[in-house]
């Protein structure tokens, strides 16, 4: 038998998310914002890391520890080209770690 829309089950409203927060060296913000302020101060470091979430998914595998230059030199090729997605992707395609894999 359908229910009808009028007839309201009572919900339970969990507690608020918390907001804001300290880095783990110790950098506080407040919001989504200010820890965005926090990341963009370390360019490299997001790429590095986008870096390596892309290079798994491209290639199925967890970075090995042989994989860090190859990284290395994909961050250093997007920090000359304004960090394009464009760029990364093209990088990470012609890498010996995604032809190799």
């Amino acid at each position: 038998m359908a229910v009808p829309f009028h007839v309201s089950r009572p919900v339970y409203r969990g507690p608020d998310v918390e907001q804001g927060g300290t880095t783990h060296d110790g950098r506080a913000f407040a919001d989504v914002e200010g820890y965005k302020k926090i990341l963009l101060t370390d360019p490299d470091q997001l790429a590095r890391s986008l870096t390596e979430k892309v290079l798994i998914y491209a290639t199925g595998g967890d970075v090995q520890f042989a994989d860090r230059e190859v990284i290395e030199g994909i961050v250093a090729t997007l920090r000359g080209k304004n960090y394009g997605f464009r760029t990364l992707v093209h990088e990470v395609v012609q890498s010996r770690a995604f032809r190799n894999k």
